[in-house]
């Protein structure tokens, strides 16, 4: 492992013992560890700086082949996840390449390890099998940890007509500014001392599944929370499909109603897949291409599971509009995986911090509805 690495994994534990001794009510203790805490900063720029330079000898000397063509970025991974030694060649690809595995904000002081690229594309691959409520709402790729982001808001502005030569008039376009902050999500997950052993492992095949799946849990849970605060106190209340309609044909502007979709829970699905209309046939139809979804007059159905969504007193939820105009979701790239063997001493067990960083945001609470149906009887 980088020296590097290791003394921002211990700022990190510095930092904790700190909070922790706040929280306690120990301040003159966890004022005692500032001391610490700068000597660390000072070791790690130390650090850097010492392998800056040894990274400068082995592309100078050339004691060392450098091409990323001759490493592996999965084993450099978890070879530092782990605290083995890296080749030269290893240390040149984490040092001079953007983006390798490894590379942590000096800033932010991280005490993980970025997963590979190869890897993130596994996790999000195992995400996608999934019902992700993220894939519907306006996903906005950020670099840092928090900003802001200028967003328009009301375009109801028309184009002026003008002659050659002449100033083009100004009109009214309106912008806010949105500031967002990411957050860390993580999740604890044991692996076997003896399977970290081997450095040529890919460790998402064996926690990828189970982390992708907490992800998107944790990931809808909070826009739905998002879009229950948005409509809430606006909530229409109702006995059938025709609910549903009115709030696409007029409750809703024409611009967001043909975009819109329609997220229920399971009993919410339940009901509109028995319905039919007079003449025997199901309101609900396949969306070409794919039988296994489906859709309510045009619009698809996204349903979830009713422990996530639940109704008031027994009525069906139905959330109705374009979500990638109500919310923004801001997501940092890149997954980060931290070790600590301490814990899992007793099982010969290594435990694994999975950690994902994005936020949800409220932006245009005209472009979704709640209506809650109860239904007086089961035909349309």
């Amino acid at each position: 492992m980088l020296k590097s690495v290791e003394i921002k994994n211990k700022i990190v534990n510095i930092k904790n013992d700190m909070k922790a001794l706040q929280e306690q009510g120990k301040v003159d203790e966890a004022h005692a560890k500032i001391e610490l805490l700068n000597q660390a900063r000072k070791e790690l720029e130390i650090a850097l700086e010492e392998e800056k330079e040894e990274f400068k000898n082995i592309v100078e000397n050339g004691t060392e082949i450098t091409s990323t063509g001759e490493v592996d970025d999965n084993v450099i991974f978890n070879k530092m996840l782990t605290g083995k030694e890296l080749t030269n060649a290893e240390i040149a690809r984490v040092q001079n390449t953007p983006g390798a595995p490894g590379q942590i904000e000096h800033d932010e002081e991280r005490g993980g390890v970025l997963v590979p690229e190869e890897q993130t594309l596994q996790i999000e691959e195992y995400k996608r099998n999934q019902v992700a409520l993220k894939n519907f709402v306006n996903i906005i790729e950020v670099n840092s940890f928090r900003g802001k982001f200028p967003l328009a808001t009301e375009q109801k502005g028309k184009l002026i007509p003008f002659e050659e030569l002449t100033e083009i008039e100004k009109t009214e376009v309106k912008f806010k500014s949105q500031s967002w902050e990411v957050k860390d999500y993580g999740v604890i997950i044991p692996l076997s001392n003896t399977f970290l052993e081997d450095v040529r492992i890919n460790i998402i095949d064996y926690i990828g599944k189970q982390f992708a799946t907490m992800a998107v849990n944790t990931e809808n849970d909070l826009i739905l929370a998002a879009l229950k605060e948005m409509t809430s106190a606006k909530k229409k209340t109702g006995k059938g499909i025709d609910d549903l309609k009115t709030v696409l044909n007029v409750d809703l502007d024409p611009a967001i109603a043909i975009n819109a979709k329609i997220i229920t829970n399971q009993s919410g699905f339940d009901y509109l897949d028995r319905l039919k209309d007079t003449q025997g046939n199901y309101v609900l139809q396949p969306i070409p291409g794919d039988s296994t979804r489906k859709s309510l007059v045009g619009r698809e159905v996204i349903v979830v599971p009713d422990a996530l969504l639940a109704g008031t007193k027994g009525a069906l939820p139905f959330y109705v509009g374009d979500f990638s105009q109500a919310l923004n979701f801001f997501n940092r790239k890149g997954y980060e995986i931290a070790v600590s063997d301490q814990a899992g001493f007793t099982q010969n067990a290594t435990l694994l911090r999975c950690i994902e960083r994005f936020g949800v945001y409220k932006f245009d609470e005209e472009a979704v509805k709640l209506v809650e149906i109860t239904p007086a009887t089961t035909t349309a």
